[in-house]
């Protein structure tokens, strides 16, 4: 009897624990899994190029602080063809707007543009840039070769506001479907910060005008 009840209890401890390992194996989640479901999420709504801003005192800080009621900024990363030539420095700065645009019948955008900003050691250096930025903007028969102060009536490129100075060369980017923004008030901007005395300066329309100032 005793036996039996000793062969009895040790059924029941393995029952028990059976039991328990079932529930939880049903319970556990591979971490790779939830990394997998999480991360993504993190991913698809993080822009990895954004940079944070820092404290600056020059004249792209002083754009952003005049800009700042109707624009967030960020860092960001975007490649220009005035990266590959001798500047002394630059900055890359993306303007987010604060209130959102329309575009198309039913929907809204929130307009964005890269604006990047270069200092040269001297008016040669700033020029070579500039020219050699023209040289890329556009291939014949999509609106180039682009030449000085030639308007063209279409080109194949998204629009652009570029200004040269002696030494500073500053231009945003925007996009097609971010028309229905104000640019306007956004280029008066630049030139109310860095001035009017410029050496060139070309207004891009979406697949054109471009249009000498």
């Amino acid at each position: 009897m005793q036996r039996i009840i000793q062969l009895y209890g040790v059924f029941l401890l393995l029952f028990t624990f059976s039991c328990g390992g079932g529930e939880s194996e049903s319970e556990t989640v591979n971490f790779e899994d939830f990394a997998g479901q999480t991360g993504q999420e993190k991913v698809d709504t993080i822009a990895v190029d954004s940079i944070p801003v820092p404290e600056d005192h020059s004249q792209m800080g002083e754009l952003i602080q005049k800009l700042i009621p109707d624009y967030d900024t960020s860092g960001h990363k975007a490649f220009n063809v005035l990266d590959r030539f001798s500047f002394n420095q630059n900055r890359k700065v993306q303007f987010i707007g604060r209130e959102k645009v329309a575009y198309g019948k039913s929907k809204e955008v929130t307009p964005l543009a890269n604006v990047f900003y270069y200092t040269f050691s001297d008016t040669l250096k700033t020029k070579n840039a500039f020219y050699n930025y023209l040289d890329g903007m556009a291939a014949e028969g999509e609106g180039g070769p682009v030449k000085l102060h030639q308007d063209v009536k279409s080109i194949k490129m998204p629009p652009l506001f570029m200004v040269v100075y002696d030494t500073v060369i500053v231009s945003a980017e925007y996009m097609c479907e971010h028309k229905a923004n104000d640019w306007k008030a956004f280029e008066d901007s630049i030139f109310a910060v860095f001035g009017k005395k410029y050496r060139y300066c070309i207004d891009v329309g979406c697949g054109g005008p471009l249009k000498w100032k």
